[in-house]
């Protein structure tokens, strides 16, 4: 009579037992997913710089669309200021757009755990976004080469000066010329410049003077940044693994200890090595033109400074992932003959992405003696005014400048002394705005002008000139949206797969706990069942009343073990 209530027991132990299995395996896979973070192991797998990899393959040759639309100055009274009888009045004209292709060429992933590459640019013009055709529409622009000789000459001495300026006259330039605008951009005709590339071959290797022909000649720089400690790391044990299979131990190990001195050198430095940062650029971490020499200079310790070291900073292309809002970098493109360094401003959204906004700092185009992060761009203890960078020694000593756009962010003086100027933060600033987790950048705005800087006292004809720094060109280049793929790449990774995942987690951990609730529930009341269990034998001990025939209780008392019947005492008594 007992083994129907021990097996209905044993099976609702088995159930309990089951139960709590699969709430135990329900909660452990949902800490596992948090732990492991499955879209975080995709996003490194796929969007990590290594040989091979979807990011890889995407830099290799960027499928963005990425414009320079160019402004002009014209100069709008030539003969009243010439007269000297009003200051120099310009009218800005444009844009003309062009579009910009880059490829990454010969891409080397070197066993230092860097890669190393040719960045090859091209531009395009783009006639239905600009106001005008640049090879029909005429402007009047100051005479760059007359001007930036004199003023370079004016810079060394005062017989150097007058010495110019009598080998100038004969040649009868104008000091304001009436050219195309794309003979502006591109180069146009000068005698100064073609007298100079034939005497100079090596140093003016060009025949014509382009504003955008000097600004985008990069010509065939080597580039190398660091790769991220993964993938340092991976090729490191990959390089061991071969090392292993194929060469002593005693060659492995002086191998090994001269393979990997760049990278303990660099883990020595105070600061760590910065994904995709640059290491080198042509084969040197510094600026030549700004100071920097080689670190077993006598002098290097004084001479190399953050202002002239390129190493840590950014060729654009592409950031670290992970990106804070404390992170400030520095971006060099050779046309810009610095490192201009950006810093958060504020966080949005951009196609519904998260995305960090950075714009270039106030002090990106100051120089002082006493900030070692600027005072390489001082000239024997001469720095330009707040807002200028200088570029001369990139435009081979002519006394040329770049700032913000129409001098926004400059000193006051440099806009009011041109009429025609009117700096404007939405207009004129710059803004790189990223995807913060992956380090690419989603949209960018960087606006750039070139001035020219002249002192020409010396001069008479060209003495209006004197002490100005006159703007020629301001450029716009602008990645305006990702493509398609990309769009949807991101919205997926960082717009639906942390919903998705964390749903998951929560659904999993819900089912735990509420299998685990439920084996409790059973396993409770399954324990008030057995207390509350019907036993005969209990009803005969313990019955105040004998409702059973005397026979049938002698039989059941069979089963009570031998045990000795103990009744209270009866109220009624059955009789046989």
């Amino acid at each position: 009579m007992t083994t129907t209530p021990t097996f209905t027991m044993v099976s609702k132990r088995k159930r309990v037992v089951k139960l709590c299995c699969l709430g135990v395996l329900f909660i452990t896979l949902a800490y596992a997913i948090i732990v492991i973070d499955p879209t975080e192991v995709i996003v490194e797998d796929k969007l990590t710089m290594y040989e091979g990899s979807y990011l890889n393959r995407l830099w290799k040759k960027p499928p963005l669309e990425v414009f320079i639309s160019i402004y002009v100055f014209n100069v709008t009274n030539p003969d009243a200021f010439m007269r000297g009888e009003e200051r120099l009045r310009v009218q800005e004209i444009g844009p003309y757009v062009y579009q910009e292709f880059l490829e990454h060429r010969n891409s080397t992933f070197n066993p230092n755990g860097t890669l190393s590459f040719v960045p090859v640019r091209r531009q395009v013009f783009v006639p239905e976004r600009s106001v005008g055709d640049p090879k029909e529409d005429r402007i009047m622009i100051p005479n760059i080469a007359l001007l930036g000789v004199s003023s370079a000459a004016y810079r060394m001495s005062t017989f150097a000066a007058f010495a110019v300026a009598a080998a100038l006259k004969p040649l009868g330039m104008e000091p304001i010329l009436n050219i195309t605008t794309h003979d502006l951009l591109w180069g146009y005709d000068d005698p100064l410049v073609r007298i100079a590339s034939t005497l100079l071959p090596e140093i003016i290797h060009f025949q014509k003077l382009g504003v955008l022909d000097r600004m985008f000649d990069d010509g065939f720089d080597t580039v190398t940044i660091n790769l991220p400690e993964s993938v340092r790391n991976q090729q490191r044990d990959n390089e061991d693994s071969i090392v292993d299979d194929e060469i002593s131990d005693e060659l492995a190990d002086s191998m090994q200890e001269e393979y990997y001195n760049d990278m303990i050198s660099q883990t020595k430095s105070e600061e760590p090595i910065r994904d995709y940062s640059i290491d080198v650029w042509n084969g040197s971490p510094g600026l030549a033109h700004w100071g920097y020499v080689a670190k077993d200079h006598w002098d290097a310790e004084r001479r190399n400074t953050p202002c002239n070291t390129l190493q840590g900073s950014y060729d654009g292309s592409v950031f670290p992932r992970n990106i804070s809002k404390t992170e400030v970098f520095k971006v060099y493109r050779k046309a810009f003959c610095r490192t201009l360094p950006i810093a958060f401003e504020r966080e949005g959204e951009v196609d519904g992405i998260k995305a960090y906004w950075f714009s270039i700092q106030e002090n990106a185009f100051e120089s002082s003696i006493d900030d070692p992060y600027t005072s390489c761009y001082c000239k024997n203890n001469q720095c330009l005014p707040k807002g200028l960078g200088d570029l001369s020694p990139c435009w081979y000593n002519i006394p040329v400048a770049v700032s913000l756009p129409h001098f926004y962010k400059g000193d006051p003086s440099l806009s009011q002394a041109i009429d025609g100027l009117s700096p404007n933060k939405e207009k004129h600033d710059a803004v790189i705005i990223m995807q913060p987790q992956l380090g690419i950048p989603m949209k960018a705005n960087i606006r750039v002008q070139i001035s020219l800087l002249t002192n020409v006292s010396f001069n008479s004809e060209l003495k209006p000139f004197h002490n100005t720094v006159i703007p020629l060109i301001w450029a716009e280049m602008s990645l305006e949206k990702l493509t398609p793929e990309l769009i949807l790449l991101l919205n997926i990774l960082f717009g639906i797969a942390p919903y998705l995942q964390t749903g998951f987690v929560c659904i999993l951990a819900l089912l735990g706990a509420s299998l685990l609730a439920t084996a409790a529930l059973v396993l409770l009341c399954s324990n008030e069942v057995a207390t509350f269990e019907y036993d005969p034998r209990k009803s005969i001990r313990y019955s105040t009343v004998n409702m059973i025939p005397y026979p049938l209780r002698k039989e059941l008392e069979k089963y009570g073990e031998g045990e000795i019947v103990r009744r209270e005492p009866l109220l009624i008594e059955n009789s046989a």
